[in-house]
């Protein structure tokens, strides 16, 4: 019997290794529970009652702002001191120039949308009377103004004159379809002024029980 020195003893039986618990009956988990590792955070409960103080105060933060175009518009459906439809009485405040319209402005006081253009009226007819009176005045002036400034300020006269007829018919127009149209520059100083000295709507008292 020779003996091989590279030769292994004979092992025994191989003893059963120790088995981790795999995802079966025995190794299962509470729902919900938390394992350090996994990344997650565990599962909260948050009372109903807090839920629902939390969605009214994300109401309070988020509430719908109508946009400016639905203010204006609706403007044209409320009432008038005068009791008339609104846009006749916006006609009406551009029907005579400013003179109609100093006199639908201090006696409206509940629609913003007349006052508007009654403002508009004002100040816009107010200045173009005031510009044809200065250029007017310029040109009774002696020697400058019968002589060396005749052909311009005759001009300056047709304009003003040409522009101020245009604008009287396409505001009109405008306040006739219930528009909210605003002159350039104008427009933005008339619309503050429509705002100031307004009635405000009263809200009806709720119903005593």
């Amino acid at each position: 019997m020779s003996w091989n020195p590279n030769q292994q003893p004979a092992q025994g039986p191989e003893s059963p290794q120790p088995q981790q618990p795999g995802p079966g009956y025995g190794g299962y988990r509470g729902y919900g529970s938390y394992q350090p590792g996994s990344g997650s955070p565990p599962y909260s409960y948050t009372p109903y009652g807090q839920q629902q103080q939390q969605q009214q105060q994300q109401q309070q933060y988020y509430t719908y702002q109508p946009p400016s175009s639905v203010t204006r518009a609706a403007s044209v459906f409320d009432p008038t001191t005068l009791k008339m439809d609104a846009k006749s009485e916006a006609l009406l405040s551009y029907l005579f120039w400013f003179f109609t319209g100093i006199i639908i402005f201090l006696v409206e006081r509940k629609n913003r949308f007349v006052r508007l253009h009654a403002a508009q009226s004002i100040l816009w007819f107010g200045g173009l009377t005031l510009l044809f009176a200065l250029v007017k005045a310029i040109g009774l002036i002696p020697v400058l103004g019968t002589f060396i400034l005749a052909l311009p300020i005759s001009c300056a006269t047709g304009v003003i004159v040409v522009v101020g007829g245009l604008s009287w018919l396409l505001l009109m127009l405008m306040a006739y379809r219930g528009s909210y149209f605003k002159l350039p520059v104008v427009g933005d100083y008339a619309e503050r002024l429509a705002g100031l000295f307004m009635k405000k709507p009263t809200q009806p008292t709720p119903p005593t029980a």
